[in-house]
């Protein structure tokens, strides 16, 4: 069973756990607190986005690593996105749920004492599964387009220490050799010389 597979069996599953919950159960202090955890969360989105906008520069990279890097950006603030969208998804529905029903509605037979709230609630659980599953991709995909990154860093430090060292002929300039430098000199010479 492919991974994709199991995760939409999960979001049905959730979906079907927030609408057999009784109507009225995600109301009150739990409302309060996930909407509180939600706004947390959407206002650490946005500014991570532009973060990852910012980090995609030019300089000196090979097309090869500004390639790679963009997909793993693209991938990041496409999960991101995706995070903000079922954010907006659970606020809405949160919202909703504590708004009273026009009264031409409440003529119709349980339709907003037991339709509605459920369907809103299979929303809110629904959303709010896909939130916590799908977090845990943020850091992996992070982790990935840091590890570009580092690459790419490396070839340039690389690239820039290559181009900045002299030339081994450059060296030799800068530090002659004494001109009896490596001198063979037989040993009878040397033993007849006067030790001073």
């Amino acid at each position: 069973m492919s991974l994709r597979r199991l995760e939409l069996i999960g979001l049905a599953a959730s979906a079907a756990v927030g609408a057999a919950l009784t109507p009225g159960t995600i109301s009150g202090d739990a409302r309060s607190m996930l909407i509180t955890f939600l706004g947390l969360f959407s206002a650490s989105i946005l500014p991570t986005v532009s973060l990852l906008v910012n980090s995609m520069t030019t300089g000196g990279r090979s097309i090869h690593s500004i390639q790679k890097l963009e997909s793993e950006l693209q991938a990041a603030m496409d999960a991101l996105f995706l995070l903000f969208g079922c954010i907006a998804v659970a606020v809405g529905a949160l919202i909703a749920l504590a708004i009273s029903p026009p009264v031409m509605l409440t003529r119709v037979p349980y339709l907003t004492t037991e339709v509605l709230p459920r369907i809103g609630q299979a929303l809110v659980v629904c959303a709010a599964s896909t939130i916590v599953l799908r977090a845990g991709q943020i850091p992996a995909i992070l982790r990935r387009s840091l590890a570009v990154r580092y690459e790419i860093a490396l070839t340039e430090a690389r690239r820039k220490l290559a181009d900045n060292a002299p030339e081994p002929g450059a060296t030799r300039q800068a530090f002659p050799n004494h001109p009896d430098f490596g001198k063979v000199v037989p040993l009878q010479e040397l033993q007849g010389r006067d030790p001073k």
